[in-house]
């Protein structure tokens, strides 16, 4: 077809050329091949731009390997440097530099989170290796990563095993060993596991994870103190070199409020590192028992997931029923879960709230007609859907993780028919069916005299064990189960002025945010009044704060607080009256950089292998460059575009038509022709 056209335009300007030439040559005037010249080329580029083609264009770009450069910035690298952190940072920004004729090089920070701001400033109070390579990964897996080069002392203390994390491609992980490995004598206190809510009165369980390095043969105690009395103690022996064990205290809740527990194993001689010999904690003990009667057509492991969640709540006391009817009382629960709704339960005419969940042998026009909340038409062999999160939902305050989650796990089974829900309802979740997003509800509340919540599908106990599954715990799941069951069974305060929190206990290195609500007259939430707020310590200090209006209510983030007890006062002026509301909460102090104070080159050593990298110390690190020229994934990659330019949008060509064509003009008018 290209050769067709540019023939085509030959003749077109052959033609008039000829004609002009033979003219020419029968008044035998001078020069008369340049007319015909001239009067060839300007038709030739005239029939051209007519015929308007589309010419063809190559383009081929060379896309550099990506080096992602993730360096750990966590406040134990200021050991494993010591005075060094300047020649590290140096020695790092030179490697950067042989680097970026060959490579795009990224680098980012990792710790508590994972950044691209303030590099090698080694100010994070955590490690979360395994978050990192997934975050950086899933970032820019539509990119030719060439490897990931991971620098840092080894050592995490929050998040997956970055031996097992789930990573979004198969891209080579190499590592940098930065610090010492040799271990010192230490004997120390890991982890502590406790309940942060008791009820008063009961017992609960702690669990002490003791741990030693270099001290076989040591016998020593664990003291467990309160309010710095001794409440209790357990012997320790240390029969290795590396010793771990667990002790476990049960302990009797006699005080109401925030308790303060603390931990203590006495240093050894010649131990280097004492700070994780002491590790304080605090439990709340509230005089409160929520009854929750679990209400059941058959035994189902939803059932078993539900319960587990709840019960780690210590005031939350489940009752389950297979198949039968109400108990004798059922007035005194603060809430019915109905699995399946048994057929024989009258539950509509019971004033306590209530949260259906739909399945199998659910009857659906029993269920229809018990609750208004959700209507749904239909039956047979249900659909697997997926949930949807609805973004607008604002009963309660969601994970922060939850769309991470959500996203890996399977499907619940819903019946199949058409939903309906209530208008005054509030979705949390919607189905998706296959790759279908639909307007139908899965996880659906509303407040009112008696409040109510339908899960229109079963499989809790799946997403339970796949969230086990991807990230070690059952947090999103649990914390969903027992949000629907706070929102259900919360006393409504009715305060024309509140302040309140998500939680009263935190740790140092997370941030505290506070909310408030005010109401009119009518019970309305109205943020038109300014609410301050003054924060004071327990040394005594205050600091004033307004909160920022967010939506109809009030918040605050505090930001990062240093470790001790807190009070708070908020106060607003609405309609000529002045409110205040009133409260306390504790932050905990948790140094984890602190609890192992040596490299862990072995960790380092097998992530690379394990993705396909290699190994380094700081001290042999230049040989990285040789390494990554030498890699068979670290390469470049060609990009071939093919486009087409049509020959009018050339301007130039216009120009040059008309130049030739007044040439032409000008030699016949000056040189007689």
């Amino acid at each position: 077809m290209d050769l067709l056209y540019w023939v085509l335009c030959v003749l077109i300007g052959l033609l008039p050329a000829v004609l002009v030439y033979r003219r020419d040559r029968k008044r035998n005037v001078p020069l008369q091949w340049l007319p015909a010249l001239l009067r060839f080329f300007t038709c030739f580029l005239t029939a051209a731009l007519l015929l308007a083609p589309a010419l063809p264009a190559t383009r081929t770009e060379e896309e550099k390997p990506l080096l992602i450069w993730l360096q750990d910035n966590s406040a134990s690298m200021r050991t494993a440097l010591g005075k060094d952190s300047a020649a590290y940072r140096n020695e790092a920004r030179q490697l950067w530099d042989q680097w970026k004729d060959d490579y795009t090089l990224i680098p980012f920070t990792f710790g508590s989170s994972t950044g691209r701001d303030s590099l090698f400033t080694y100010r994070d109070r955590s490690t979360d290796m395994a978050q990192a390579l997934q975050s950086v990964t899933e970032q820019y897996q539509d990119q030719n990563i060439g490897a990931i080069i991971l620098a840092g002392d080894g050592v995490f203390n929050e998040g997956l095993d970055p031996l097992y994390a789930p990573l979004g491609s198969a891209v080579p992980v190499y590592t940098i060993g930065i610090g010492d490995t040799a271990q010192p004598r230490d004997i120390g206190i890991s982890r502590v596991y406790a309940n942060k809510t008791v009820a008063w009165n009961s017992s609960f369980e702690l669990i002490v994870d003791v741990r030693a390095e270099k001290l076989a043969g040591l016998s020593t105690g664990l003291s467990l103190m309160h309010n710095g009395r001794n409440e209790a103690q357990a012997s320790v022996r240390v029969d290795k070199d590396r010793f771990t064990a667990v002790l476990r205290f049960e302990v009797k809740a006699t005080e109401k409020g925030f308790q303060r527990y603390t931990v203590v194993v006495p240093p050894v001689e010649g131990e280097p590192n004492t700070l994780n010999n002491r590790t304080d904690f605090y439990v709340e003990v509230v005089d409160e028992e929520v009854r929750i009667l679990i209400l059941a057509q058959a035994p189902h492991p939803d059932i078993a997931a539900i319960r587990a969640a709840l019960e780690s709540v210590p005031q939350y006391k489940v009752d389950v029923r297979i198949g039968g009817g109400l108990p004798a009382d059922p007035g005194s629960f603060h809430l019915l879960i109905a699995h399946q709704l048994p057929a024989s339960a009258p539950l509509a005419a019971l004033q306590v709230p209530r949260w259906y969940i739909v399945g199998r042998q659910t009857s659906l026009p029993l269920l229809n007609r018990q609750q208004q909340l959700v209507a749904i038409n239909g039956g047979g062999n249900p659909n697997d859907v997926l949930p949807m999160l609805n973004s607008s939902f604002s009963y309660f305050t969601l994970p922060a993780n939850i769309k991470e989650v959500l996203a890996k796990l399977p499907p619940l089974q819903a019946p199949y028919g058409n939903y309906q829900a209530a208008p005054d309802g509030q979705v949390l979740m919607r189905q998706q069916i296959g790759s279908v997003a639909t307007d139908y509800p899965l996880w659906i509340f509303r407040h009112g005299p008696v409040p109510e919540a339908v899960l229109c599908a079963e499989g809790l106990w799946r997403w339970r064990l796949y969230e086990f599954k991807n990230t070690g715990r059952h947090e999103v799941v649990d914390e969903l189960i027992r949000q629907t069951v706070s929102l259900l069974q919360e006393k409504k305060d009715k305060r024309p002025f509140r302040v309140f929190m998500d939680k009263y206990i935190f740790s140092d290195n997370e941030p505290v945010n506070l909310y408030a609500e005010l109401r009119n007259a009518n019970g309305e939430l109205v943020n038109t009044a300014d609410v301050k707020l003054l924060l004071s310590d327990s040394a005594g200090k205050s600091l004033s704060y307004t909160m920022e209006k967010s939506g109809s209510s009030y918040r605050l983030n505090a930001g990062l607080l240093a470790p001790g007890h807190y009070r708070y006062k908020g106060s607003a002026s609405y309609n000529g009256k002045a409110y205040t509301a009133e409260g306390a909460f504790i932050v905990e102090s948790v140094p984890l950089e602190q609890l192992r104070t040596y490299a862990d080159f072995e960790l380092l050593s097998k992530l690379a292998a394990n993705t396909g990298g290699r190994f380094f110390t700081r001290k042999n690190m230049a040989a990285l460059t040789d390494s990554l020229r030498q890699s068979d994934t670290v390469k470049p990659v060609l990009h071939t575009e093919k486009t087409y330019t049509e020959l009018i949008s050339h301007k130039w060509l216009f120009f040059l038509i008309f130049l030739l064509a007044a040439a032409e003009w000008l030699l016949r008018k000056y040189r007689n022709i």
